[in-house]
């Protein structure tokens, strides 16, 4: 994962894992059953350079690090891999040059997984009982992401006193951009419990109802890391007394643009303007380390315990065996996936990263780089588990040998992760005059200048606050394998809606998530139909006894499977020609829409998918008011057909089977993406001509040619 353009040596990548089980059943009595199951698994993922010597530090002259880490139970660092060469870029002069980027090596991440599962049946008169207990014990290590072995970076740069006007020179007279390094290589060791239990019964009320119900319990306390390496933000914890100072911009005594300490006044080079004073304020205001100091070691906290009931039932309608009414409710819960606890991996205090700007290779070892403020992911608070709730009416009725199901089936998601920034700047805060750079008049200063949160950057809250919901109807038949011939057919009309799509989007820190982020998600596909077939043609030579006609028209099979889905929602954006800030707030502008944006099919062309004439450029000041994934892309119309002849060779258990498949069967043009990004320039003329127009199509027709022999 590093960025050597060059050939060095290998690296060697390695996906091993095993696993374990094992699986006892005990019969008690023909109505009493005992199952026990023991799992154990585990997977890794490594790599790293084949031939180490040549990544080795005294291949570059062995330049010193400012925070030298050493294996230990808590440090992933093997000692052939320890003295690895710092990360080396270039650029402005040469273009194209070489870089050295060896990424996160050595690189090392397991699982291990403990699973205990005992469940016990018991079937009394018209009940049949169950119970069981589910544990897990499951653990993560993971090297972390910050770079232990440094990097410099010879770029040229205007404001560098020492810069030769050529990256390689600046090289090889050790006049230094920036150097970086982390203060510490911080490797995760995530582990965490579930603890689950439940009870049901199948309950055969009588001939024509039977009825499910059940209940499900959980204890699933947040993951924490062992080597105590995740750190998040508490604003319990904050004082913005003890903000640390920020160099400011200014300009010294010959008109040069630099840093200024506003504390002492003293110049400094102008990368720091924006960074902390040294000795000022604590860099880690607020800040809390996982297991530490009495600080849950998850860094929230969830309910000791959470109710999951289900409930279902099946009725004969008529008591016949051919009409039955189904319904059912279940309500689930789940802890969040590893990725919000990992990404609070390395914040402060637990590791910095601290910067030298234009320093000299001779000196840089005993100087000190500057810290600035952190983006910031982090967790917080009493939160609730992620639900579902799964609902669904239907009824199933038989015609002959073919069984149609027309149901209402729908699902609700709540405390669903989000991201919400609890640092934005405040609201069009880069068009105040109090906030603009006395340097570069018309310039805002940077947004850290100008944060509710002094001392820290983007503090993004990883919140249990989510809300989705499904509702759909869904008709579907079935034809079981009678006479030669099988169908399946199954339509679904359906509404998905949400406030985000995934873990990682964030929702506005301005407006409502309901008014601003609420809509059809990414999956939302309104109409989707699917057919698939076996048919078995006639076979004329058995039928008119002819048996050398029977070699070319018998044991002939058509196949196939036909989709017709609604293409992918999107929305329309925009970008400017003059590279406008138009809300001067953290988050930018959608798209103004003055109409209808839909077309009728006997509108479209190839050129034109959606009406692009009722969109405008957001004016300054504004959001737009554009909403989400209100349009549709290209959707599917595919048709897949397999065509097989079966020969028999003096038996049926030996025969030739020839078979062709055709994929994309007419070789439909199924156009896959289409231009939906317009580009305004100051007068809010759109620049993109392609917009609208499709841009992409999926795979043209492909044949494929089998010839088999079975015996």
């Amino acid at each position: 994962n590093g960025a050597i353009n060059y050939y060095l040596t290998p690296v060697r990548f390695g996906q091993p894992g095993k696993g374990q089980v094992v699986h006892l059943t005990k019969m008690f009595s023909p109505t009493l059953v005992n199952e026990f199951i023991f799992g154990k698994s585990r997977n890794n993922l490594y790599f790293d350079p084949v031939d180490k010597a040549l990544l080795d530090r005294t291949k570059m002259g062995n330049p010193p690090q400012w925070f030298r880490d050493q294996a230990s139970p808590q440090t992933y660092l093997p000692a052939a891999s320890s003295n690895y060469g710092p990360n080396i870029a270039f650029g402005g002069q040469p273009a194209n040059t070489i870089a050295f980027g060896l990424g996160n090596v050595p690189y090392l991440n397991y699982n291990d997984i403990y699973s205990f599962v005992n469940n016990v049946s018991k079937v009394w008169r018209s009940h049949n009982f169950k119970a069981g207990i589910y544990i897990e014990r499951t653990g993560k290590f993971q090297v972390g992401g910050g770079n232990y072995r440094g990097a410099f970076s010879f770029s040229r740069n205007v404001n560098n006193p020492f810069d030769s006007n050529h990256s390689f020179a600046n090289a090889l007279l050790g006049v230094i951009n920036s150097y970086s390094e982390a203060t510490a290589r911080v490797d995760g060791d995530w582990w965490f419990w579930n603890f689950e239990w439940f009870v049901q019964d199948n309950w055969r009320v009588n001939k024509r109802l039977t009825l499910d119900l059940g209940v499900r319990f959980y204890h699933l306390p947040p993951m924490e890391d062992l080597n105590r390496t995740c750190a998040t933000w508490d604003p319990n914890f904050y004082d913005i007394r003890r903000a640390p100072a920020l160099y400011v911009p200014a300009r010294d005594a010959t008109g040069r643009r630099v840093a200024q300490d506003p504390i002492s006044k003293a110049f400094a080079p102008v990368p720091l303007i924006g960074l902390f004073v040294p000795g000022t304020g604590d860099p880690a205001n607020g800040m809390k380390i996982g297991g530490k100091d009495g600080y849950p070691p998850g860094m929230y906290t969830t309910p000791w315990l959470h109710v999951g009931p289900r409930l279902g039932f099946a009725y004969d309608l008529f008591g016949n065996g051919r009409t039955a009414l189904r319904g059912g409710f279940g309500m689930f819960k789940d802890r969040p996936q590893g990725n919000p606890t990992f990404y609070t991996n390395g914040n402060p205090p637990v590791a910095y990263a601290p910067t030298l700007f234009f320093g000299s290779l001779d000196t840089y070892g005993a100087s000190a780089g500057a810290t600035g403020p952190s983006s910031l992911l982090t967790l917080l608070g009493h939160n609730k588990l992620a639900s579902a709730m799964n609902y669904s009416f239907g009824i199933q009725h038989q015609i002959w040998d073919t069984t149609v199901d027309v149901s209402y089936v729908g699902g609700l998601g709540r405390h669903l992760i989000i991201r919400r920034n609890l640092n934005a700047i405040p609201m069009y805060s880069r068009f105040d005059p109090a906030n603009q750079d006395p340097t570069q008049p018309g310039t805002p200063l940077p947004d850290n200048f100008f944060r509710p949160i002094k001392g820290y950057a983007d503090i993004n809250l990883q919140e249990f606050s989510a809300t989705s919901n499904y509702n759909s109807l869904q008709v579907a038949a079935n034809r079981r394998y009678t006479r030669g011939f099988q169908f399946g057919l199954a339509y679904t009309f359906s509404k998905t809606l949400g406030t985000v799509g995934d873990d990682y989007s964030a929702v506005s820190p301005y407006f409502s998530p309901r008014q601003r982020n609420y809509g059809p998600l990414g999956w939302h596909r309104p109409h989707v139909f699917v057919l698939n077939y076996i048919w078995e043609l006639p076979k004329l030579g058995a039928y008119l006894g002819n048996k050398p006609l029977g070699w070319f028209l018998d044991n002939w099979q058509i196949s196939g499977m036909t989709s017709f889905i609604t293409g992918a929602p999107f929305t329309p954006g925009f970008s400017t020609t003059d590279g406008q800030d138009i809300t001067g707030s953290t988050e930018g502008a959608r798209i103004t829409v003055v109409g209808n944006p839909r077309l009728k099919k006997s509108e479209k062309t190839f050129y034109r998918n959606f009406n692009t004439d009722v969109f405008r450029r957001t004016p300054l000041r504004d959001f737009g008011n554009s909403g989400l994934n209100y349009l549709h892309g290209p959707g599917t119309n595919n048709w897949d057909i397999a065509i097989s002849k079966r020969v028999p060779l003096f038996s049926e258990e030996r025969f030739i089977q020839f078979r062709t498949e055709l994929f994309n069967t007419w070789n439909h043009t199924q156009f896959s993406s289409l231009d939906s990004t317009f580009r305004f320039d100051p007068q809010g003329v759109n620049q993109n001509a392609n917009i609208g127009a499709f841009t992409g199509a999926r795979d043209a027709r492909i044949i494929q040619l089998s010839l088999k022999l079975y015996f």
